[in-house]
């Protein structure tokens, strides 16, 4: 580009990072809430702590399909029965490392003064490496029944639907089903879910809010449920200005609110954080997540949010019927769908401006042939990364990767830190013999045609770049700015001319630095270190990442490595 394009692109730039800056400023509102109830509560966390010791000593090993997660939702039954609660269960088929295993949910339903339902849910499973499960999740087991007992005392205004969930460790697997197949899943007008208090004593309660692999919870839901945790003394976490971006760009949901909110229900998870967060981390998952680590003052502190979220959604005149799309700034304050989505589809406009400038100064040199030597090179790229999910589906198929229904092995199972060298050594060699044979069919089919223009490949190279960016705003606008933004305009701007050969690819490869540093942070929240890439192998075979999301990525990886490349052309013309 001339010096005038260069400075129109880079104007762009500046204006861009201002509309972000601004933006809460102009398009944004502020979330007034709703009132919460001042019904005087009646937890009582003597008893609650009592009943999450009861069932976590009695059946410490509730791994979903055993013999004990069942003897445990007889245990539920009989409380819910005396509480005069109608008594039902659900059973779902599930996989678990190869394994077909039947799960079980207890739904207790109480009729109210109409027919629309408020639904309370507490999973009741643990990992196969937990025992007892004092904190995940006897405490939300212990505090549901104990909220159920105060909601069967006297007359609510919506019908209670309260459910005790199974396989929530391996992907929500309970609240999936119910909410995809519970005949009376269209009366839920909202749903919260218990789930987590902290060893020893809180430091605050946190919110779940995402969705699985889609939805998220609407504004209104979201404050109320802050302002009634907030009633209690303790500070509430919840995702908002970059935390949120990151939840909304990933949608993996880590507690039953999630399938609930894929299917349009308005749902929140409450958690909590204990004081000792070291401490908090290495019990959970493991044999010491015992009853002796609870508070019963957290307990109670947690309930009684629980009890203040749930009279509030019970009392409010008309449930609201609101999108889940505008982001949380900070506070209260929250972005416009529209203009967070106008935003977004600003961050590629320069790499649009820029292909367009290069096709104006180089439309001669646009012979077909070296239009069409590049779109092969960039085949034969991508060719390898197609191998590799292949690769893994054809794995799977004969069972050398431990089958899943959808989320791969919990933390700190086994499976995740024992690698099977064998299947990792023939999906990567699978890709490498592909690249291999594409590098030597490339060598030879390519003898005889003109030598590569830089420019040409470069503005095909930005036509494919711009491509895959419109389709990858459509499955998802914030995975798709988090993680192409900075390949978009670094790989745009790159010139071995204007920066010299060996700058542009230090360039070019540090636009990968976001993907690197958010595999870090995912590696990290679920302690697996460098095996963190049999984790992706997995969840892609599951599904938990998905295919649209897998192609999209790697064909623009593709077209990262055919920038590097095109850096060594002679003709930089």
């Amino acid at each position: 580009m001339d010096s005038k394009q260069t400075k129109i692109v880079l104007g762009l730039l500046a204006l861009v990072l201002l509309a972000w800056i601004f933006s809460p400023l102009l398009f944004s509102f502020r979330e007034q809430g709703l009132p919460i109830s001042r019904t005087p509560l009646s937890f009582d966390e003597a008893e609650s702590y009592r009943l999450v010791q009861d069932f976590v000593t009695q059946y410490p090993t509730r791994v979903l399909g055993s013999l004990e997660s069942r003897q445990s939702t007889g245990y539920i039954h009989e409380h819910l029965e005396e509480l005069g609660y109608s008594i039902s269960y659900s059973h779902f088929d599930a996989r678990i490392a190869g394994h077909r295993q039947v799960g079980r949910n207890v739904l207790a339903y109480k009729q109210g003064k109409t027919q629309e339902m408020i639904a309370l849910v507490a999973h009741l499973d643990t990992a196969r490496t937990t025992v007892q499960g004092a904190m995940d999740n006897g405490s939300g087991v212990g505090v549901l029944l104990e909220l159920a007992r105060i909601f069967a005392a006297g007359p609510t205004q919506r019908s209670l639907l309260v459910i005790f969930s199974d396989g929530e460790e391996w992907g929500m697997l309970g609240a999936r089903d119910l909410a995809g197949s519970y005949p009376e899943r269209f009366r839920l007008a909202a749903v919260l879910s218990l789930d987590h208090v902290g060893v020893g004593d809180l430091e605050a309660f946190c919110l779940e809010e995402t969705g699985q692999l889609k939805g998220f919870t609407p504004p209104w839901l979201r404050q109320l449920a802050r302002q009634a945790a907030e009633s209690q003394g303790l500070r509430v976490i919840g995702p908002s200005g970059f935390s949120e971006y990151l939840e909304r760009a990933f949608l993996i949901s880590w507690a039953d609110q999630g399938p609930f909110l894929s299917a349009g229900v308005p749902s929140i998870n409450l958690g909590s954080e204990s004081k000792e967060a070291t401490r908090e981390r290495e019990i959970y998952h493991s044999a010491g997540d015992t009853i002796e680590k609870l508070k019963p003052a957290s307990v109670g502190a947690y309930g009684r949010a629980a009890e203040r979220i749930a009279r509030t959604l019970d009392e409010m005149p008309v449930i609201p019927v609101e999108s889940s799309e505008p982001f949380r700034v900070w506070d209260a304050l929250f972005l416009r769908a529209h203009a967070i989505s106008a935003l977004q589809l600003l961050l590629f406009l320069p790499t649009a401006l820029v292909l367009a400038a290069h096709v104006k100064n180089h439309r001669h040199r646009l012979r077909p042939i070296l239009v069409g030597r590049e779109i092969l090179a960039y085949v034969g790229t991508v060719l390898p990364f197609w191998a590799i999910y292949f690769s893994i589906a054809l794995f799977r198929a004969l069972r050398l990767i431990p089958l899943y229904t959808l989320y791969p092995a919990t933390i700190k199972d086994p499976v995740l830190e024992t690698l099977p060298w064998g299947v990792l050594s023939g999906i990567a060699g699978t890709a490498l013999f592909v690249a291999a044979a594409c590098y030597i069919l490339a060598k030879f089919s390519f003898a005889d045609l003109p030598r590569p223009s830089f420019y040409v490949s470069k503005i095909v190279l930005l036509a494919l770049l711009v491509t895959g960016v419109g389709f990858s705003l459509c499955y998802n606008s914030y995975w798709a700015s988090l993680f192409f933004v900075f390949p978009a305009w670094i790989w745009a701007l790159a010139d071995p001319q204007a920066q010299g050969r060996a700058t542009s690819r230090i360039l070019i490869v540090a636009a990968a630095i976001p993907y690197f540093g958010l595999a870090w942070v995912c590696s990290s929240r679920l302690d697996l270190g460098w095996d963190f890439a049999w984790y992706q192998v997995l969840a892609l075979s599951t599904g938990l990442f998905t295919k649209a999301a897998y192609f999209l990525a790697t064909g623009i990886i593709a077209i990262g490595i055919r920038f590097l490349v095109i850096q060594s052309h002679e003709n930089l013309s």
